[in-house]
C-alpha cells in the first residue's frame, strides 16, 4: 500500500489509543513517520517506549473512563488541538475461545468498557477538539468479526457490531460538521493476541496472517479521505493483501 502523497498528517496532533504494542504501536508509527505528533495512549506502560521510539507523548489511560477522556483532551486542548485519533484499543475475552457460558460477565463488562465504550467516549470527547482545530477524522478499529457472526468470541463480536453501528450511525452529523469518522475491519492480524492454533486454522483456509503496518497503513489512507462513513475490510490471502470498501454511509 503506498503512503499517503502531500502533507495531511504534517504538524498535525494524533491520538492513538491501544498503542503500546500490535496495531497501534504500528499506526503510531506510521502517522509519526507522515508527520504527526502522536500521544500514544494504552493502559500498558509500554507505550512509552512506542511514544520514545516515535517522538511522541505517552499518556497513560483507561479509555472505557470517560473522565479520563476529558482530562486528555483538556491537556491536548492547551497543547495546540488534536486532528486525528486511531481509535484502537480493544481486547478478546480470553486468548483462546472459551464457551459463552463459561465466562464471569464482569469479564464481559470489561470488554464492553474497551472495545466499544473506548470508541464511544473517545469520539464523544476528541471531536469537539477536533472541530475546534479546523477538522480532521477519526478511524475507529472494528473487525470482520463485526460483520459476521464469530461463535468463536460472541461478546468481542457483540461489540465490533456495536463499533461499526456507532460509526455509520454518527458518520453523517459528524461529517457534515467537520470531523470525518471511518471504522477498519481487519481479518486475522499477527500480533500477541493471536495464538499459534488460530494461525494454522487461518492458514488451513488459505488465509495469511495480516502484518500490522498492513493495517496501519489502511488506516492512514482513511485518515486522508474526504468522505465520511467508510466502513473498510483488510483480510489476505494466498499472500495478497486485499483492501474492499463494502458499504458507505452517509
Amino acid at each position: 500500500m503506498s503512503r499517503i502523497i502531500g502533507t495531511t498528517f504534517a504538524d498535525k496532533t494524533a491520538v492513538v489509543t491501544g498503542a503500546a504494542s500490535g496495531v497501534g504501536a504500528a499506526s503510531a508509527r506510521r502517522l509519526a513517520e507522515d508527520g504527526a505528533q502522536v500521544v500514544v495512549v494504552d493502559v500498558d506502560e509500554r507505550g512509552a517506549e512506542v511514544a520514545d521510539r516515535v517522538g511522541g507523548r505517552f499518556v497513560r489511560l483507561d479509555v472505557g473512563d470517560g473522565d479520563a477522556w476529558i482530562e486528555l483532551v483538556a491537556g491536548l486542548r492547551a497543547g495546540g488541538g488534536v486532528h486525528f485519533a486511531h481509535l484502537n484499543a480493544g481486547i478478546l475475552a480470553a486468548r483462546e475461545p472459551q464457551a459463552f457460558l463459561d465466562m464471569p460477565v464482569e469479564r464481559y463488562r470489561e470488554m464492553i468498557g474497551v472495545n466499544l465504550y473506548g470508541v464511544l467516549l473517545g469520539i464523544h470527547a476528541l471531536a469537539p477538539a477536533i472541530l475546534d482545530a479546523g477538522g480532521g477524522a477519526i478511524v475507529a478499529t472494528a473487525s470482520v468479526a463485526g460483520l459476521l457472526p464469530y461463535g468463536g468470541d460472541p461478546v468481542y463480536a457483540a461489540t465490533k457490531h456495536a463499533v461499526i453501528g456507532l460509526v455509520t450511525s454518527v458518520a453523517p452529523q459528524l461529517g457534515r460538521a467537520g470531523v470525518r469518522v471511518h471504522a477498519i475491519c481487519p481479518g486475522g492480524i499477527d500480533t500477541p493476541m493471536v495464538t499459534d492454533r488460530q494461525k494454522t486454522d487461518l492458514a488451513g483456509r488459505n488465509r495469511v496472517m495480516l502484518d500490522p503496518t498492513e493495517v496501519a497503513d489502511a488506516v492512514a489512507a482513511l485518515l486522508a479521505r474526504d468522505d465520511s462513513g467508510i466502513v473498510q475490510t483488510i483480510t489476505k490471502e494466498d499472500g495478497v493483501c486485499a483492501v474492499n470498501i463494502p458499504t458507505t454511509l452517509g
